[in-house]
């Protein structure tokens, strides 16, 4: 879910005219969020902003040791006609964490969104769409077959009520192509870790019910699942944080590596006016980073797989352009400055 570069300029032209106070009681050149913690900080990156922009990969190296693609690996932008798959982003990621030292999380290998002409129109039978499932999956991690240390397999595949999504490739291969996908992973390279990512768990118990019990029952009959995604884009009023702790216990508790996997935290879910983010939520919003790092962190060594910030500045945020208003969800401002929210986990961890 990414802008354009004008998007970006507008926020960030937006970030410095109103020149917000929130920003400036420390410093990230002297701190490193990712040396405060015992497990994996990653951050999501907007491929248009790393490489390019200085500010944005020195923040992005410097705070971070996991990187994760917010769209460069998504089916429109990696294969994009059915003979053709398309590297150049992708590979300037990896090589820009292997420079850099850092573990990259590949996301996502089989999505119902953001898929290219030609799969949205594919006319095959049922064999033809396993072929085309196992291609695509196989192509792309044999591709990046130990460089890229786990992948999302699936994303997104359930539904409020507990139930499979009827995405298209629910229609065409049925509830299997969970199975297949998470097999064809496998086969491509049997060393990488292996996740469920979805949104909603914390919020949502009777879905997170569903889909531990199933990604159990799949995992007793021999498919290699490693670990659960849970994507806590979640806002300074809801969930609860005990509701956060229940579903960090529960995919710990079912055995799962637990990855939060798309962390931001909004301040405006009710869409009103809001020019500049206002203190007192600044501070309800570090709060609540720091119960989710806590809450974190009290989870099995052996299950945290990491916390992944997703995006790295306000003005790089899907939040905004998605549903049409201000709001101020990560950790960083649009001038790169540190908010309350980095500064609390600097301070607290």
């Amino acid at each position: 879910m990414r802008k354009g570069a004008f998007h970006f300029i507008l926020g960030l032209f937006c970030c410095v005219a109103c020149k917000p106070e929130y920003s400036n009681h420390c410093n990230p050149k002297e701190n490193a969020l990712k040396e405060r913690v015992n497990f994996k900080v990653g951050v999501a990156v907007d491929h248009d902003l790393l490489g390019f922009d200085l500010a944005y990969e020195e923040l992005v190296q410097s705070q971070f040791n996991s990187l994760s693609p917010e769209n460069a690996m998504k089916a429109s932008y990696i294969h994009p006609a059915s003979d053709q798959f398309d590297w150049y982003l992708a590979d300037r990621l990896v090589n820009f964490a292997e420079n850099h030292g850092m573990r990259f999380h590949g996301h996502t290998l089989i999505w119902h969104q953001q898929l290219p002409e030609w799969i949205e129109n594919f006319a095959g039978d049922r064999e033809q769409w396993r072929a085309l499932l196992e291609q695509h999956i196989k192509t792309i991690v044999n591709r990046y077959k130990g460089r890229v240390a786990a992948w999302d397999v699936v994303n997104e595949a359930f539904v409020e009520d507990g139930s499979l999504r009827n995405s298209i490739w629910y229609q065409h291969l049925g509830a299997s192509y969970i199975r297949l996908a998470f097999e064809y992973a496998h086969e491509a390279d049997p060393d990488a870790l292996l996740f469920y990512n979805d949104y909603n768990l914390a919020q949502n118990p009777l879905k997170r019910k569903a889909v531990i019990r199933y990604l159990e029952e799949m995992k007793l009959a021999g498919v290699p699942i490693d670990g659960i995604g849970c994507q806590f884009h979640i806002n300074i009023h809801f969930p609860e944080v005990s509701d956060l702790n229940k579903c960090m216990e529960e995919v710990c508790q079912a055995g799962f590596k637990l990855h939060i996997s798309e962390l931001d935290i909004a301040l405006n879910p009710f869409s009103r006016s809001m020019p500049q983010p206002k203190e007192a939520d600044l501070k309800r919003q570090a709060d609540r980073y720091l119960a989710v790092f806590k809450a974190f962190d009290r989870q099995p060594n052996l299950l945290k797989y990491g916390i992944t910030m997703w995006g790295l500045s306000d003005a790089d945020s899907w939040i905004p352009s998605y549903f049409n208003r201000e709001d101020y969800p990560l950790l960083f401002d649009g001038n790169y400055q540190a908010k309350a929210a980095y500064c609390k986990l600097i301070e607290s961890l």
